[in-house]
């Protein structure tokens, strides 16, 4: 077709079609690493997606916290959370309400906490047998510590980097392991058993005339008058309420109900066996248990009082390089516990030292709660 051609509109959509399935491609896994975001990713076994038995796999992405110190070099871009969770969004953790609240509460913390160290230092100065000028000077610079601190730490902490808002960045290092198992998801709702006790079935009882008087006969206030027995008292209020109770063989409805509290957070546990074949190998499973040993914990800030928070991860199932949509998502998760063991049951190594058998177990848990919106997304 000449360049100066006008296209048809059909041709026109041909053409954008074949465009995207052409991009769509490009991203597979057919390489682990030459994809669309040029990841580095770390597979075990090293035949994972060639061998027929291979094709199902699971890819954990890595995103690094943006005040962190290490992979500043890797980062590839921002991951936000899913808008249909039930958690509060990141804007709205850091809102300025939040903040001055916490502020206050961290600047009266600091105040107080200064305060009753020199005081107690005082104390103990004093007990020694200093001089009184001394304890009264001590003393002295904890009540202006404590005060400075008090009134001017909320302004210190809105510049401190420290305490401003976080991202989550994904980085370009992955792995990739085969399936260990049948893929299980477990959901869990808490309900509670609640008494909403006898006064809301008085109040909910046809109790009231259309004049606005309270029919005297009624069951509402013969259940009124029974829980009124049953009032703690001076006079044996409780055990007049069972004889109630008993002398007419009838008991209160505690009018129960079953009311919804929360969604649990979801686990979830992977287990690995580890043969390796070859030092190729042997190398790429001590590199796995690294990463995820390495980014499961947190970071210090350079004056070590606060942890920066670990790493968190985006799991994935895949299916000869495409996302297989038969299994469930998973949320943005965290790394909960991870067990290494080496050699086997009978422990056995090769020539070098290498152990001929590596065993690992993983449990991630979710930090987004699942809404139905989400569920309909397929998590």
């Amino acid at each position: 077709m000449a360049a100066d051609t006008v296209k048809t509109p059909r041709e026109d959509a041909l053409e954008k079609y074949k465009s995207q399935v052409s991009e769509l491609r490009g991203s597979r896994l057919d390489s682990f690493d030459q994809n669309k975001y040029k990841v580095s990713i770390t597979q075990y076994p090293s035949d994972l997606q060639t061998a027929p038995n291979l094709q199902h796999y699971i890819l954990f992405n890595i995103n690094v916290r943006g005040k962190s110190k290490f992979n500043q070099n890797k980062i590839q871009f921002e991951v936000k959370k899913d808008p249909n969770s039930a958690n509060l969004t990141s804007a709205q953790l850091s809102s300025k309400g939040v903040r001055l609240v916490t502020e206050g509460v961290a600047a009266v913390g600091v105040g107080l906490a200064v305060t009753s160290l020199v005081s107690r230092i005082s104390e103990t100065i004093a007990k020694s047998g200093a001089t009184p000028k001394v304890v009264a000077t001590t003393q002295g610079v904890g009540i202006i510590a404590g005060t400075l601190a008090g009134l001017g730490v909320a302004a210190t902490m809105n510049e401190s980097d420290l305490l401003k808002k976080d991202s989550t960045y994904r980085i370009s290092d992955a792995i990739a392991l085969y399936v260990d198992g049948p893929p299980t998801v477990k959901y869990g709702m808490n309900y509670a058993n609640k008494e909403l006790g006898t006064l809301v079935g008085f109040l909910s009882g046809s109790v009231i005339d259309s004049q606005g008087m309270i029919d005297a006969g009624s069951e509402s206030v013969s259940a009124l008058g029974a829980s009124l027995a049953k009032l703690p008292g001076a006079f044996g209020a409780a055990e007049l309420g069972s004889a109630l109770s008993v002398s007419s063989g009838t008991s209160l409805n505690p009018f129960r109900e079953t009311v919804f509290e929360s969604v649990d957070f979801r686990s979830f546990s992977f287990k690995y066996k580890f043969f390796p074949k070859n030092k190729k190998e042997s190398d790429d499973v001590y590199e796995i248990i690294k990463t995820f040993k390495f980014h499961m914990h947190p970071e210090m800030s350079d004056g070590k009082l606060f942890f920066i928070y670990p790493s968190e991860f985006n799991i994935t199932y895949y299916f000869g390089g495409e996302k297989n949509p038969y299994f469930h998502k998973f949320a943005t998760c965290v790394l909960e516990s991870m067990d290494v063991s080496y050699g086997g049951e009978q422990f056995s190594s090769f020539k070098d030292g290498t152990p001929t058998e590596i065993n690992m177990s993983l449990t991630f848990r979710e930090l987004e709660i699942l809404t139905k919106n989400m569920v309909q997304a397929g998590y």
